[in-house]
C-alpha cells in the first residue's frame, strides 16, 4: 500500500506541471500589450499566423520547429494594474520552451515597442 502511495505521488509531481497552463500579467494596457504580440508573432522565421482577432485580442498561430505542427493560442484580458497573456501552447514532453521563448520574445517586443514611444515632458510648471 505505501508502495502505491509513493509511486502515485512521484507521478502526480511530474504531470502536475506539464498540465499547468502558462499566465503571465504584464503592468501596460492590453492594447498596448497586444501590439507587442503582433510584432511577436510577426516574424514567420519563428510563427505561422493562423488568425488574429483584433476586437477580442486574440491570436492562433504555429510554431515553427516542431516535428508535429500545433495549433497555438494566446489571448489577452485585462487584469487590474496591466493585462494577462493567457496561452494554450501544446507541448509534448518536460518543460515548457514554446511558452518561455514566446514570452522572452514577447518582452523583448513590448521593451522595443515602449522605448520607441514618445515620453511626456512635463515643464516647470507641471503642465505636460
Amino acid at each position: 500500500m505505501l508502495k502505491f502511495l509513493i509511486t502515485s505521488f512521484l507521478m502526480l509531481v511530474a504531470v502536475v506541471p506539464a498540465l499547468a497552463k502558462p499566465i503571465d500579467v504584464y503592468l501596460v494596457s492590453c492594447n498596448d500589450l497586444w501590439v507587442a504580440v503582433k510584432d511577436t508573432l510577426d516574424n514567420p522565421r519563428n510563427y505561422g499566423v493562423v488568425s488574429f482577432d483584433d476586437v477580442s485580442q486574440r491570436a492562433r498561430f504555429v510554431v515553427f520547429g516542431h516535428l508535429t505542427e500545433y495549433t497555438e493560442k494566446v489571448s489577452l484580458k485585462a487584469r487590474k494594474g496591466g493585462c494577462m497573456a493567457d496561452a494554450t501552447i501544446d507541448q509534448v514532453g518536460p518543460g515548457n520552451e514554446d511558452w518561455l521563448q514566446f514570452q522572452h520574445r514577447l518582452a523583448k517586443s513590448l521593451a522595443m515597442l515602449q522605448a520607441a514611444k514618445p515620453k511626456l515632458v512635463v515643464t516647470a510648471t507641471g503642465q505636460p
